[in-house]
C-alpha cells in the first residue's frame, strides 16, 4: 500500500459535542490538521441508522445505551477526505475515553469533566471510521452519492 492514500472517511460530532455548540470548533480543527469536509448535515439519528452505525457491536452488554446516546439529540454527519485521512482523523480525535485522549486531541482538550452518561455510556464528542470498509458502510448510512 502506498504511503499517501487519498481516501474519504465518515466523521460525527455526537449529541454531547452538538448540545455543547462545539461543532465550529471541531470542524476548525479537522481543517487546520488539513482534512478537507466535502460535506455535512445535522440531523437526528433514527433508531435504524443507529442499529446500522453501531452494528459491530450487537450484543456485547453495552449496545442499549449506545444506540439511546446517540439518538438522544442532534448529530453532525460529515465526510471529510484525504491522505491517510483515516488514521489521521483517529489520532485527532483521540483515545475513546475521553480521560485517556492526550492534549491537543479534540477528546482531550474538550472533554467533560464527567464523562459518562446515566447509562454509564461514555461521552466522547465524535466518531470516526476505524476503517476504509467501515467509512463505506457508515458513509452509506447517512449520505446518498450525489450529497458528496
Amino acid at each position: 500500500m502506498p504511503l499517501n492514500v487519498l481516501e474519504r472517511t465518515f466523521f460525527m460530532i455526537k449529541p454531547d459535542g452538538v448540545s455543547r455548540g462545539l461543532e465550529d470548533e471541531i470542524f476548525k480543527r479537522v481543517k487546520k490538521a488539513g482534512l478537507k469536509v466535502l460535506g455535512r448535515k445535522k440531523l437526528r439519528i433514527t433508531g435504524d441508522q443507529a442499529a446500522d452505525l453501531y452494528s459491530p457491536h450487537l450484543g456485547k452488554k453495552f449496545y442499549p445505551g449506545l444506540l439511546n446516546f446517540i439518538t438522544c439529540g442532534e448529530v453532525v454527519c460529515s465526510v471529510v477526505e484525504g491522505e491517510n485521512v483515516i488514521s489521521r482523523l483517529r489520532d485527532l480525535m483521540g483515545a475513546t475515553d475521553p480521560r485517556e485522549a492526550g492534549p491537543g486531541t479534540i477528546r482531550g482538550d474538550l472533554r467533560e469533566e464527567n464523562v459518562l452518561n446515566h447509562e454509564g455510556i461514555i461521552k466522547n464528542l465524535v466518531h470516526g471510521s476505524d476503517s476504509s470498509e467501515s467509512a463505506g458502510r457508515e458513509l452509506s448510512i447517512f449520505f446518498k452519492a450525489n450529497e458528496i
